[in-house]
C-alpha cells in the first residue's frame, strides 16, 4: 500500500509497556469508545506489536523496497529499535523535550527526526544543543499535537523560522490535518520530510484515525509533492527553451 501510493517509508509506534507505564497505570480502568480493554493495560497489550512482528515487518519493507521504522516511545524500545537496525529513529513530540531520552537516543549514531508539538523555540534550541555534539544527522519538523489539526493551528511559517535558527539541519513537516493542502504548501516552504498518519479507514475505533489520510489521499499527496519538488525549479529568472516558440510568436 505504501510503497503503491509512492511513500518512502512506514513508521510505526514502539512501546515497551512494562517498562513505560508502571503498574497503577496499567491497571487503571480505560473506559472510553475508543478502548480495546477493561483496563489500560490490556488496552495498550491489544494494540502493541510483539517483537517478531517487528522483525517481520521490517522484512516486509526490505522486499517491497521502502524504508520501515519506529517512534521509539521509550528508552527500552529505542534500545529494541537500535537491535532492529532501524535506518533513523524518530523522536515523537511526547519526547522531544525527554532530555535523558533524547541524548541517550542520539549516542546510538543513527540518523533523527524530532517532531516538535507542544514545544517552544526556546526548548528546540535546547534540543540542538544537546543532539548537535553527539550526533550531527538529525532534522526537527514543525508539529502541532492536535488530532484532526485545524489549519488555523498549523503554523507552516514555523518551518521558516526553523530554517533561519538551525540553517545546518534539515527542517520538516508532520502533520495532523485533513486532507493534503497544508502538507503540500510545507513542501513549498522547503520541508525536507513529511510525515503523516495513514490509515486504512477513517471510522475505525481510535481518535487518531480521523486524522489519516486513506491510501487514495496517501497517493494524491506523494504525487502532489513530487510535482511541487520539480517546480520549485531555479531561482534565476531568464529565457527559457520551452518558451522561445511563445517568444518568436509575440
Amino acid at each position: 500500500l505504501l510503497q503503491d501510493c509512492g511513500a518512502d517509508c512506514a513508521k510505526f509506534q514502539k512501546s515497551e509497556l512494562e517498562y513505560k507505564f508502571n503498574k497503577k497505570a496499567l491497571e487503571r480502568p480505560y473506559i472510553s469508545k475508543h478502548s480495546w480493554g477493561k483496563t489500560y493495560g490490556e488496552h495498550k497489550r491489544h494494540l502493541e506489536f510483539s517483537h517478531d512482528q517487528y522483525r517481520e515487518l521490517k522484512k516486509y519493507a526490505e522486499e517491497i523496497g521502502i524504508f520501515f521504522t519506529a517512534s521509539g516511545m521509550d528508552e527500552m524500545a529505542v534500545e529494541f529499535l537500535h537491535e532492529l537496525d532501524v535506518p533513523f529513529f524518530k523522536v515523537g513530540s511526547g519526547d522531544t523535550n525527554n532530555f535523558p531520552y533524547l541524548e541517550k537516543t542520539a549516542k546510538k549514531g543513527r540518523p533523527m527526526v524530532i517532531s516538535s508539538g507542544m514545544q517552544s523555540m526556546n526548548t528546540m534550541h535546547q534540543v540542538y544543543q544537546i543532539v548537535k555534539p553527539i550526533n550531527p544527522n538529525f532534522c526537527f519538523l514543525q508539529c502541532t499535537s492536535a488530532y484532526p489539526l485545524q489549519p488555523e493551528d498549523a503554523n507552516l511559517r514555523v518551518i521558516s523560522a526553523y530554517q533561519s535558527a538551525f540553517p545546518d539541519i534539515p527542517i520538516g513537516y508532520s502533520g495532523h490535518e485533513t486532507g493534503i493542502a497544508i502538507s503540500v504548501a510545507a513542501v513549498a516552504m522547503g520541508a525536507k520530510v513529511v510525515e503523516r498518519h495513514v490509515t486504512l479507514d477513517k471510522t475505525w475505533k481510535g481518535s487518531d484515525h480521523q486524522a489519516s489520510l486513506e491510501p487514495n489521499e496517501l497517493a494524491e499527496l506523494v504525487k502532489a509533492i513530487r510535482t511541487v519538488e520539480k517546480a520549485m525549479g531555479s531561482p534565476v529568472k531568464q529565457l527559457l527553451p520551452c518558451e522561445m516558440a511563445c517568444n518568436e510568436k509575440v
